[in-house]
């Protein structure tokens, strides 16, 4: 694998981690706080859900990232707008495909795992699964969308220098000049 795609890959896997573990602890508060006091005492207390939800996240979070380029779709938006690393405009457009499908994707998982937990420990007269989730989901993902995106704004340069990427193209040929 050439050391560009695995930096690159490093970085995504890194920003992948750093989003979803402030996505499964956002995601704790939020559905804690959203529920009725049925649903509150089906859940688990708040540091076995804030472990569960980090570990969920996380997990999600990697798996998405390995399984699509999010880092190609970002600099491909990029490259589309003639933005060019390390400026905002490209930071902005680069951040923006990873910011928005993981925060839809890992959000999407960890709610609906939190949200299932509890419901499945409820008794009575329960919403039904899915609606429960849709509604707990929704009325989160606007919140966790802007997080994830200024996040991924303010993390992601620091990341690719550490990791040691960033900095305009080098074409074949120049490098070392």
């Amino acid at each position: 694998m050439d050391e560009m795609i695995k930096k690159e890959r490093k970085v995504s896997i890194i920003m992948a981690v750093i989003l979803s573990s402030v996505m499964g602890i956002l995601f704790s508060i939020l559905v804690r706080r959203g529920a009725d006091a049925k649903a509150l005492e089906s859940m688990p207390p708040m540091p076995v859900m804030l472990i569960t939800s980090l570990l969920e996240s996380v997990t999600a979070g990697v798996i998405l990232v390995l399984v699509l380029p999010l880092g190609k779709l970002g600099r491909s938006l990029a490259a589309k707008a003639g933005a060019q690393p390390p400026s905002m405009k490209f930071t902005l457009l680069n951040s923006l495909p990873f910011a928005v499908i993981s925060a839809v994707f890992v959000s999407a998982i960890v709610c609906f795992f939190s949200v299932a937990i509890a419901h499945g420990k409820m008794t009575g007269d329960v919403q039904p699964l899915m609606e429960m989730w849709a509604k707990n989901w929704l009325k989160s993902l606007p919140l966790s969308v802007i997080v994830s995106y200024v996040l991924s704004i303010l993390i992601s340069p620091i990341v690719v220098k550490k990791v040691g990427l960033g900095g305009p193209p080098v074409r074949p040929g120049q490098a070392g000049q």
